[in-house]
């Protein structure tokens, strides 16, 4: 726990000297060391790395597959599609309301002459 406190109150006193005392010096530090300067200040690439390994193609996936592919294409189609059959059908359905008492009395009869018929002649 001693050698730890020591290098921290080494640090802090190094960059007391260079931030607060001595800043030509910082900076002629940093210009001699600059390819390492600029590793650090990137934090060894490890995001960039991170990003192009792991974010940009889960991205890629979601985007083509899970929401152009299942989401548009199946969850949508299958919801367009149902409400597609539905007004269809309704059109075609609307063909046979006509209003007329005779008319539905009419299907009624021949429907029940249609079955008994199926069910006689089986």
């Amino acid at each position: 726990m001693a050698i730890s406190t020591v290098i921290a109150l080494g640090g802090i006193g190094v960059a007391a000297f260079f931030f607060l005392m001595n800043r030509s010096a910082a900076d002629s530090l940093a210009s001699t060391f600059a390819p390492i300067r600029t590793l650090l200040l990137n934090k060894y690439y490890v995001d960039e790395l991170y990003d192009a390994v792991i974010v940009l193609p889960i991205k890629r996936i979601s985007e083509t597959v899970l929401w152009k592919g299942v989401d548009a294409g199946l969850i949508d189609g299958t919801v367009n599609g149902v409400g597609r059959v539905v007004r269809e059908s309704g059109g075609i359905l609307r063909l046979l309301q006509t209003g007329s008492i005779r008319t539905y009395a009419a299907s009624l009869f021949f429907g029940v002459v249609l079955v008994l018929g199926y069910y006689l002649f089986r």
